[in-house]
């Protein structure tokens, strides 16, 4: 594995300069047992392997069974649970003041408690948001963000038992494992069952609430059909591997409408499209002022027990730069947002979207009355520019040993915390006869660089390709790059400098030749420096958060300067050894580290817990605080569905809720204590149990 302590040239000068400096941090051994726990055995007589590798399906002898399946409070105690879930940034980003979002990092976990090792359970979005809803392992498509709304074609695996057979209830794909894109279908069939149908089963109300669901869509296609079709794109679902344009998704987002269905369950399930739950008591628009969360948190008759928030692609930090209002404006009252301030996206919106809801959902009836708000992300990317980071990381190396540091997979088997995730049917890990990794597995090969002919050349590696057939002894290469050509940059300077401004430039390229007009012979790209900035226009007006900038160095890291103005920059071709992301062996495994932050009265404000939790372990906890084992056994007959009704799989427990018996509460409701020990302001007149 090419890493940063293994460069040689102008980039190795660059990493002893930084390895001198401290500038990077390197994480505690348990990160690197994913490899360990997660690659799958090397063949010695064929050309790949899939046996899997996993922790035991039954109870290993030291395991003593906890009582309410691990649950930290009674089963019923929380009567009323609000799911947010957030996009694409690793803990890093989030929780370490890195980025611009003091509210998500510092002053919600003092209101509750901090999960530092949650992870997400793949890459690249859509399927951490089916996994949440029904344990569903990754599948290509969704890995791919489904480009087309079709039928998933397969059928549950229910041969042996949980104890026998590791991909019991999950759905394997027709087309076999890691498919092309487009060749499994995106819409599971109503053998798939979901949360939702759980609540439907026991009588338990739910909803989920979706920002801009029903804008219209200025000049562009509309996002949704309609809430009859319960926020789908298209009124139809078609066919398996169809790419006709009545098929086709529209996942992005512009100036009127953010909304992306890709971020929204129901429309992926046959099981709630046919259920009659496509209606306004279980999907609306956010802010509506009849039926949105403001409107419903007023009384806790018309506060669902189960709430699903999906803010759009500004709110959920997705977008970088957003298209449109990120409502850095206020509002002008709790439904309106004002016109923005700007357009800073990221962890900036983000956090202006929680400052808004999470004290309206705080000062509810329903709150008060055994709340629990869990907010998440879908996945981490790792916390660089080049991955919507406003600022590079300190705390990690832009390089392949880096990024799987922190992009991996993780939860608590057996009481005991792992880098481990089950791949499932469709993603399996396999693993040529010479070591090389030929899947793309759960984690889809992202945020790292596999070989291409160029570097597999000569050697006993094989190309990646994007139609490769693991079981085949051929590389899928998924949603990962390969090793970059060269590129030309917009670039300026004036003759005598040493600084280059380059927008396009990225701490990867640290290390890369440099030439055109102006640039001295034997010139490298030396230290880059991204510096954020304010968004003063929206995307789609070239909007932007950061600007670009590297010195101009020698072979030996002197530095360089100008012979003469410069207009545009041709950065030289990587390789194998000097691409700092080139990887050709280790799996990608799960979502990356993303953090978690749950806030209740049964919660102790500043808890911080060190267990692993990940995706699977949200949806087996949610499963068990409703209760919904009472009229949907699930698989396991204990009410858990999919990867949440793994052997052994823990819940949220006592290191998450550590004050089990909650707060008492005064002649009016209200919790005493539990926001004046959270250093909560006081939301809407009351605090501390006193209006």
């Amino acid at each position: 594995m090419s890493s940063l302590f293994g460069r040689s040239g102008p980039a190795a000068t660059i990493a002893r300069r930084r390895r001198s400096g401290s500038r990077f941090r390197i994480r505690s051994l348990a990160a690197f047992i994913v490899i360990a726990l997660t690659t799958v055995a090397v063949a010695a007589d064929a050309s790949a392997s899939t046996a899997p590798d996993q922790p035991t399906l039954t109870a290993p002898a030291y395991y003593v069974a906890p009582s309410n399946d691990g649950l930290g409070v009674s089963p019923g105690k929380i009567k009323h649970v609000w799911l947010i879930v957030l996009e694409n940034k690793a803990y890093d980003a989030s929780f370490t003041g890195l980025n611009d979002n003091n509210y998500l990092w510092q002053t919600l976990p003092s209101q509750g408690a901090l999960l530092e090792n949650y992870y997400g359970t793949g890459h690249s979005s859509q399927d951490n948001y089916i996994a949440l809803a029904s344990g569903q392992a990754p599948q290509t498509d969704t890995q791919d963000d489904c480009d087309d709304y079709d039928a998933f074609s397969g059928s549950v695996d229910d041969s042996g038992s949980l104890q026998t057979n590791p991909n019991y209830g999950q759905i394997v794909s027709a087309a076999g494992p890691e498919a092309q894109p487009n060749a499994n279908g995106c819409v599971y069939p109503s053998s798939v069952s979901t949360i939702f149908n759980q609540l439907d089963a026991n009588h338990i109300s739910w909803k989920l609430y979706a920002q801009d669901l029903g804008n219209p869509d200025t000049g562009d296609t509309p996002h949704d059909a309609g809430t009859q079709y319960c926020g789908a794109d298209e009124p139809t679902v078609g066919p398996t591997g169809s790419t006709a344009a009545q098929y086709a998704t529209h996942g992005s987002a512009n100036q009127t409408d953010q909304y992306v269905a890709y971020h929204n369950p129901l429309p992926f399930f046959e099981s709630i499209l046919n259920s009659g739950d496509c209606n306004s008591q279980h999907l609306s628009s956010l802010f509506s002022s009849t039926d949105g969360l403001y409107h419903d948190l007023q009384h806790e008759s018309t506060t669902p027990a189960f709430t699903e928030i999906v803010p759009n692609d500004c709110s959920d930090g997705h977008d970088a730069v957003c298209k449109g209002n990120n409502l850095s404006g206020g509002f002008s009252n709790p439904t309106t947002p004002n016109a923005p301030a700007n357009y800073n996206g990221g962890l900036y919106s983000a956090d202006l979207f929680l400052e808004h809801v999470i004290p309206e959902i705080e000062a509810s009836p329903a709150f008060r009355d055994g709340g629990m708000i869990d907010i998440t992300f879908d996945e981490a990317y790792p916390p660089f520019t080049f991955n919507n980071s406003f600022v590079n990381s300190s705390l990690l190396a832009p390089t392949a040993a880096g990024m799987l540091q922190t992009d991996n997979a993780g939860e608590t088997l057996w009481g005991r915390s792992l880098n481990w995730e089950p791949t499932g049917p469709n993603t399996p890990l396999v693993t040529s006869a010479t070591g090389q990794q030929l899947s793309a597995g759960p984690g889809y090969n992202k945020n790292l660089d596999r070989p291409d002919a160029t570097t597999a050349a000569g050697s006993s590696l094989v190309p990646c390709t994007d139609t490769g057939v693991p079981a085949d002894g051929q590389c899928f290469l998924g949603g990962g790059g390969t090793t970059p050509g060269p590129r030309t940059d917009t670039a300026t300077a004036a003759a005598g400098t040493n600084t280059i401004t380059d927008e396009s430039v990225a701490i990867t390229d640290e290390g890369r030749s440099v030439s055109g007009t102006g640039i001295p012979s034997g010139a490298y790209v030396g230290d880059v420096t991204n510096t954020p900035v304010t968004a003063t226009t929206g995307a789609l007006s070239g909007g932007s958060v950061d600007t670009g900038s590297f010195e101009l160095i020698d072979a030996n890291g002197n530095p360089l300067s100008t012979t003469a103005a410069v207009t545009s920059v041709t950065l030289g071709a990587q390789s194998a050894a000097t691409d700092p992301l080139y990887d050709a062996y280790d799996p990608t495994t799960g979502g990356g580290q993303t953090g978690d932050v749950v806030i209740s009265p049964y919660v102790k404000p500043g808890t911080v817990s060190s267990r692993y939790y990940n995706h699977y372990s949200t949806l087996r906890t949610i499963e068990d605080l409703l209760e919904v084992g009472r009229h949907s056994p699930g698989i396991d007959g204990e009410g858990h569905l999919g990867y949440a009704a793994q052997p052994g799989l823990a819940p949220f427990g006592a290191d998450v809720f550590t004050n089990p018996n909650g707060y008492p509460s005064d002649s009016n409701g209200y919790p005493i204590g539990w926001l004046a020990n959270a250093g909560a302001p006081s939301i809407h007149g009351w605090r501390d149990g006193r209006r």
